[in-house]
């Protein structure tokens, strides 16, 4: 059991609650039984996006640290703690730039190579036009440099660019995408999955039941608004890429 202490990301209902246990902003709780996943202790994921994987409707959200933390592995990021404190409360622009900062991060401790195919095998690049990619569940990819793209295929193998003009995919179940560079575009090819633009003219697309999130901004690059919408088929079509209006609409954007 690790004592250091963990950055990690936690949802919650909108009251602060998780499975009737109420937290608080800047407070820390201690669980005084066995600490053991799925069983008993404080959870968290160490990528925001993974917590999707449980809770898919809570719009409340925050980064905290859990210290105590056993030596157990799940499919993904996963964790439990002895102890929790509740950092601070995080907006949907803040959780997306988390998850790919998270994302770099992770892959970095990772495979370093550009590209792996085994399951679990973590790619990053740092450099412009380096590209990254991954094929195995689990796998996932990022990327730092401008124009620098980041792929994966495997369920829940998470991709994300944080350059400009660096885009981001994903195909597999709850794989998600995120970007936070001008001009990225993000997309998803599988259920559950979300595809996250927040750059300055990013654009998003998905397969029917996964959710875009686009922000807005001005003529002078300043954040406006931030949407998300899910891929119904309908009003929302697959595999089409959308823009967020600055009147927080959904729009049909250029391939």
């Amino acid at each position: 059991m690790s004592e250091k202490t963990v950055v990690a990301y936690k949802a919650f209902n909108d009251d602060w609650t998780c499975r009737g246990f109420k937290f608080e902003v800047g407070k820390t709780y201690e669980h005084t039984g066995k600490v053991k996943l799925c069983s008993g202790g404080f959870h968290a994921c160490l990528l925001p996006f993974d917590c999707y994987n449980y809770y898919q409707d809570r719009k409340t959200r925050a980064r905290v640290t859990l210290t105590n933390v056993p030596d157990e592995k799940k499919n993904d990021t996963k964790i439990v703690g002895a102890k929790i404190t509740i950092e601070a409360s995080l907006t949907l622009p803040d959780w997306i730039k988390a998850q790919a900062q998270a994302l770099v991060a992770l892959v970095k401790g990772g495979n370093k190579a550009k590209a792996t195919t085994g399951n679990c095998a973590h790619s990053a690049t740092t450099g412009y036009c380096a590209h990254s990619a991954t094929t195995g569940d689990c796998a996932h990819s990022a990327t730092t440099g401008n124009s620098a793209h980041s792929a994966t295929t495997g369920n829940s193998a998470h991709s994300a660019t944080t350059g400009n003009s660096a885009h981001s995919a994903t195909t597999g179940y709850c794989a998600h995408s995120a970007t936070t560079g001008n001009c990225a575009h993000s997309a998803v090819k599988g259920r559950n999955a979300i595809a996250a633009a927040l750059g300055y003219e990013g654009k998003a697309k998905g397969e029917v039941g996964s959710w875009l999130v686009c922000a807005a901004h001005d003529s002078n690059g300043k954040l406006v608004k931030v949407g998300t919408v899910k891929v119904d088929g309908k009003k929302i079509r697959a595999d089409t890429f959308y823009r967020l209006t600055l009147k927080g609409s959904f729009v049909k954007a250029r391939d």
